[in-house]
């Protein structure tokens, strides 16, 4: 008498808030996160090309862990609870209540010249990469610029089938916090009739689009963006004026190290990867006393020129976090990965979104999209004129607490720099939970 063959479910959770069942043929815990991610990709019909954009992650609001194809995801779900205590300065009772979930989302290591290849020809790659960017603008993990906010709002609006005309007067300030970022929201909370005008006035510009043209034009934008395809961590710095540290996000791509406040959302310091060196010193595993616990430092080395005695000064930003040697880790991988690129004579390094080729083998489809719209000169308007879409600014209210280098590269024998060594295992996690 034969055996029933074990049939397994694993839930992959999707950008686009919907979820897909996975049935394996064995165990769960024996299928990988490669397998998984391509039986998922073949049942939302993305290409074999396309499924190399995406990779699996493990994500709770605690800890988001992107996983090599070799690793096992139910088994490391298995494992959270010590993930958890790794990878982030959580206290025991938020540990255990921690849920994580498979989800399958941008794979941060793809290339982003690939990306503007794949989405003209793929558009269910195309349309799970759009979530994802709005879902990281929705929630501020992309710092925009007030303007360029309100036009992917009104970008939202029209991908959902949405015109201007749908929506009574005042009613588009009613739902705002769904199509804006917080950090915005809360900029313009004393004049939601300008974010209304705003969000109509570019609702009315894409008029003639079609819904084919919409989301490419989205990513577009995001692709002007320095934050996009970061890969994002969590720790705390201090800030000039501050007297305790002060939690942020950094994100790191192949180009550059971008450091966010959290509770602003402001750009704090925007770094060239080819002009900065990193270090990762270790904290000592005991926890100290008092509810502390030790972390390791993520130490961004810069050089910049002093303002009066025009000489250069070697700088450190220090990062206080226990995904330290996550980002470390990250660093090298993507500058490894850049400079592979730059000796191919591949530029990777331009976020000036591209105009679509027309090539003999683009469908239907494709050259729809091409005739419909020109992507390449992205404007936003202010007043009567049509700027440019920049990166977001850095805030010049906010300075991180710098520390200064010996020639050598050590830390020079100052209060701070004593500081630092004991601060390693010295920080409150109570305060600056990851």
């Amino acid at each position: 008498m034969s055996s029933n063959k074990i049939k397994s479910v694993i839930w992959v959770i999707l950008m686009d808030k919907k979820k897909q069942k996975i049935t394996a043929g064995r165990s769960p815990e024996t299928v990988t996160a490669g397998e998984l991610r391509d039986a998922t990709c073949r049942k939302l019909r993305i290409s074999t090309d396309g499924s190399q954009a995406f990779a699996i992650w493990i994500c709770s609001p605690l800890l988001q862990i992107q996983l090599k194809p070799t690793h096992y995801p139910t088994a490391l779900c298995d494992m959270w609870y010590d993930l958890l205590s790794q990878f982030s300065a959580t206290t025991e009772n938020q540990a255990k209540n921690d849920l994580p979930v498979i989800m399958m989302m941008r794979n941060v290591f793809y290339p982003l010249h690939k990306e503007k290849l794949l989405v003209i020809h793929d558009p269910q790659a195309r349309y799970y990469l759009t979530a994802e960017a709005m879902f990281n603008v929705l929630t501020g993990r992309y710092p925009l610029e007030d303007e360029l906010a309100f036009k992917l709002a009104a970008l939202q609006l029209k991908m959902e089938g949405k015109k201007d005309t749908s929506y009574p007067s005042g009613t588009i300030q009613s739902i705002a916090h769904e199509l804006l970022p917080w950090d915005v929201m809360r900029r313009n909370k004393k004049q939601p009739l300008h974010i209304e005008k705003r969000v109509r006035e570019y609702m009315k510009g894409f008029s003639l689009t079609t819904p084919g043209t919409l989301d490419h034009l989205y990513l577009n934008h995001c692709w002007t963006q320095t934050c996009y395809r970061c890969g994002f961590f969590t720790g705390q710095t201090e800030l000039v004026g501050k007297k305790k540290d002060v939690p942020v996000r950094v994100g790191i791509t192949p180009h550059n190290i971008i450091i966010w406040n959290k509770i602003t959302n402001k750009t704090l310091a925007e770094l060239d990867n080819t002009q900065v060196s990193t270090k990762l010193i270790q904290g000592k595993d005991e926890t100290t006393k008092k509810n502390k616990v030790s972390f390791d430092v993520f130490i961004v080395r810069f050089t910049v020129m002093a303002s009066v005695k025009k000489k250069e000064i070697n700088k450190a930003i220090p990062i206080y976090s226990k995904q330290a040697c996550m980002m470390q880790a990250m660093f090298n991988r993507l500058r490894d990965e850049s400079s592979l690129h730059r000796s191919k004579g591949k530029a990777t390094t331009s976020h000036l979104p591209v105009s679509v080729q027309q090539t003999s083998d683009i469908e239907t489809d494709d050259v729809f999209i091409q005739n419909s719209m020109n992507f390449t000169n992205l404007t936003l308007k202010k007043g009567t004129k049509e700027i440019p879409v920049v990166t977001k600014h850095v805030s010049n209210k906010e300075n991180i607490r710098g520390l200064e280098l010996e020639s050598n590269g050590t830390l020079k024998t100052t209060r701070r720099g004593k500081i630092v060594k004991s601060a390693i295992h010295q920080k409150d996690h109570k305060t600056y939970g990851v």
